[in-house]
């Protein structure tokens, strides 16, 4: 890695040598180079994954406000490359970045290519979960900074490796968990911490449902332009189909709006656990105060939806994690809770956060109606004054998450949420995915990140990997 001097450029050896590398690329001189004084500079960004989340949440809201005066997005990777082709253009309109800024050189399938880009300062990380952490280190030993979408890793081990990659190399890191910057979600936690249920003793979370199984076939012949076997990464080799990846569209409109199929298989994603999880799990420790730690016992079952084909992913789930306080934390799906944290102190009041228009129901039980219609509310308490007047130690209320990293790779000061915290966050919904998969009671110790006195539960603090792809070939690069 180049070290930086105390403005935050290379010396003028390292200057010398990133030239003669970035021969290969078109001469766009990373903002790290001309340091932190120089504002006309635009930090270069790529983004790796160019499916529905990347088109419809994480590109525009990186560009949108200030962001497109800050920074411009010059690289696009995808394993298809539909795909990565689409996302250029949608980059280029006017409402984006109003020009072609990504060269053919930089329109790839191969993310690797991307990363070894000198011109590159930061990367948006918007795959399919499986290939989040080791996309996330490399891009540290690259020295790349990153936003990574939710969660962040799939084991443990994975997420302590971002960590101490983010620290070895120095890198901005900010996980996609907007509701940190949501104003409902930051005034009840401050008003939770403000003691005004006193002591919490539980909190609840409801989580939504997945959708059904797509009708499409279960194997597929694999597509030229997509590089299946990329796709697959640390995971299992099997045949390709749409119904494991994504539905693809045609090459003139790709389909960049559907839910992609890998959010419902275990291979690739835990589940709503994970996925909703990561958003209301955080907000529930942050309330609790132990966002920097975290649970000491979880337990939990699940159902598996019957009649699908691949799909595999938990159904309606109940999970209870304990904290060392004795408060405990239950999590179900939204038949159970409302959709959203629904913090309950020691006298009976409650504060709820969420976002607001949760779905609606037709269920004839009075108790579920209620759920549902509290889940359509951004903020509630069972006392409106609960909710009301200054508190004494107010959460500073940041930039969007997006433009929160982008202004951070200016100032090099950590974001508002750091790495430490979504690991934590990160490490409670694999518990609870890992509880619901043994079908038993764990205990965790909070220190040593392990399970007391379960092998068999520890050996699931790392993914198997597949040869050749993962984080464990990286262990000893960062550590």
């Amino acid at each position: 890695m180049n070290k930086q001097n105390a403005r935050g450029g290379l010396r003028r050896r390292e200057f010398l040598q990133l030239g003669t590398a970035a021969l290969a690329f078109p001469t766009i001189i990373p903002s790290r180079v001309l340091g932190e004084e120089a504002p006309s500079k635009k930090i270069a960004l790529g983004v790796i994954g160019c499916g529905r989340i990347a088109h419809g949440y994480n590109v525009p809201a990186t560009l949108e406000g200030d962001g497109r005066k800050v920074c411009s997005i010059i690289a696009a990777a995808d394993v298809d490359l539909w795909r990565v082709r689409n996302m250029r253009r949608f980059l280029a309109t006017e409402k984006l970045q109003g020009r072609d800024l990504v060269s053919d050189a930089r329109c790839v399938q191969d993310y690797r290519v991307l990363l070894d880009d000198p011109a590159i300062d930061g990367v948006l990380i918007c795959t399919p979960d499986h290939w989040h952490a080791a996309m996330a280190v490399e891009a540290c030993v690259k020295g790349k900074d990153i936003f990574v979408q939710k969660p962040m890793a799939m084991s443990v081990g994975e997420g302590r490796l971002i960590v101490d990659a983010v620290r070895k190399y120095g890198r901005i890191f900010r996980g996609g968990t907007q509701q940190r910057t949501e104003e409902q979600f930051l005034h009840a936690v401050e008003c939770v911490r403000d003691g005004r249920l006193g002591k919490v003793m539980r909190v609840e979370i409801g989580l939504p449902e997945d959708p059904p199984e797509y009708d499409l076939p279960l194997e597929e012949p694999v597509p030229p332009d997509f590089n299946w076997n990329l796709w697959l990464g640390a995971s299992p080799l099997v045949p390709y189909a749409q119904l494991r990846s994504h539905k693809r569209g045609s090459a003139e409109k790709p389909d960049v709006k559907s839910r992609p199929a890998w959010m419902t298989i275990q291979q690739y994603c835990m589940g709503m656990i994970s996925n909703w999880g990561a958003h209301h799990i955080d907000i529930g420790q942050y309330g609790l105060g132990y966002e920097t730690s975290g649970p000491v016992r979880v337990e939990g079952t699940t159902e598996y939806p019957a009649g699908r084909k691949l799909w595999n992913v938990h159904g309606n789930c109940d999970i209870t994690y304990t904290y060392p306080n004795g408060a405990v934390m239950k999590v179900g799906k939204t038949r159970d809770y409302p959709c959203g944290v629904k913090f309950i102190g020691e006298n009976g009041d409650w504060i709820f956060c969420g976002r607001g228009g949760g779905a609606t129901t037709t269920s004839s039980d009075p108790d579920v109606r209620s759920r549902f219609e509290l889940g359509r509310k951004k903020i509630a308490a069972s006392r409106p004054e609960l909710l009301e007047g200054t508190v004494k130690n107010p959460i500073a209320r940041p930039l969007s998450h997006h433009q929160e990293w982008v202004q951070s790779m200016r100032t090099r000061k950590v974001t508002s949420l750091g790495v430490e915290e979504v690991q934590r966050s990160t490490t409670t919904c694999i518990l609870g995915y890992t509880a619901m998969t043994l079908g038993r009671p764990l205990t965790w110790d909070v220190k040593t990140e392990k399970f007391v006195g379960d092998e068999a539960a520890n050996k699931t603090l790392f993914r198997d990997e597949r040869d050749g792809f993962g984080v464990k070939r990286l262990i000893a690069e960062v550590r």
